[in-house]
Formats: C-alpha cells, sequence, structure tokens
C-alpha cells in the first residue's frame, strides 16, 4: 500500500475544499425594513397553588436598524419584570434576535446575574404558514413550550 506524506494530503483537502460557510451580516440593532414592527407573545404556564394564573408577556419591539434601541424585548407578568436591548440578524430561515444588555446597559440582570452572554441568540423568528419562533437562550418556564411554534404574533 501507497502512503501520501500528511503535507500533500493536507493540501490535496485544502485545494478541494470549496465549501466556505457564507460570511453572516453582522448583528444589528433594529431590524430590516420587512420584519419592522412589534410583535407578542402571551405565556400562560397555568396557575399557582393558591390559584393565582401564571401569565407571562414577552413584547418585541423591532424598529429600523439606525434607530438606537431599535431591537428591545420586554418581559413581564408573573415573576417577571426585565428589558433586554437586543440585537438582530438576518438567517437563512428568519430573524435571530440575539442578547446584546439590559435595559439599564450592563450585561448583569438586576439581581447581578449574567444569565446571557452579548451576542448569545434569544430566539429567531421564521416567516411560514404563521409565524414561528425557534427558542434559543431565552425559553419561557413552564409545561408545553416547546423548542419551535407559533408563539410571536405580529401586534403592528
Amino acid at each position: 500500500m501507497r502512503t501520501i506524506p500528511l503535507r500533500f494530503a493536507v493540501l490535496a483537502l485544502l485545494a478541494g475544499s470549496s465549501t466556505a460557510a457564507p460570511a453572516q451580516e453582522p448583528a444589528q440593532e433594529g431590524a430590516p425594513k420587512d420584519w419592522q414592527g412589534r410583535y407578542r407573545y402571551e405565556h400562560a404556564a397555568g396557575r399557582t397553588a393558591g390559584g393565582t394564573g401564571i401569565v407571562v408577556t414577552y413584547d418585541l419591539v423591532l424598529l429600523p436598524p439606525d434607530v438606537r434601541d431599535g431591537c428591545v424585548l420586554t418581559v413581564r407578568g408573573f415573576q417577571s419584570d426585565e428589558t433586554i436591548r437586543c440585537r438582530t440578524r438576518r438567517e437563512a430561515q428568519g430573524l435571530a434576535v440575539t442578547f446584546d444588555r439590559y435595559g439599564k446597559g450592563g450585561t448583569v440582570n438586576k439581581y447581578g446575574v449574567a444569565v446571557y452572554k452579548p451576542g448569545q441568540p434569544l430566539f429567531t423568528l421564521v416567516k411560514e404558514t404563521k409565524l414561528a419562533t425557534r427558542w434559543k437562550g431565552l425559553r419561557p418556564d413552564g409545561e408545553g413550550v416547546a423548542e419551535s411554534g407559533p408563539y410571536f404574533t405580529r401586534v403592528k
């Protein structure tokens, strides 16, 4: 059996490799025109032992890319009160929404915890038959929340 020197094998592999990943556009504040607007998801996670409804509302505002704080996600409701400044990035399947900072400008929440890292994808919105959400770093608590589904709806 004949062996090929390692350096020639590596060169042959590199020469035949034309499957380089396409360059991703950098994440930006705001969103492309076809995604601009207001989106909402109301997550109902049942009731507490005392009978109180467990509801959390996720409001996403996507403004033009040149608007400061053009991507803002607010999470309000049962044991939740958070504002996240986000960035967006087009993906082949839709629009990725990534963490940038919390509402007050830091990367740690009001309890001093870094739940997300800057640039970390929170979720992706995909235009299918209905608007679909694919959860990534952010995922609502509770049962019945699949990794992907028709969660956010456009409200304006």
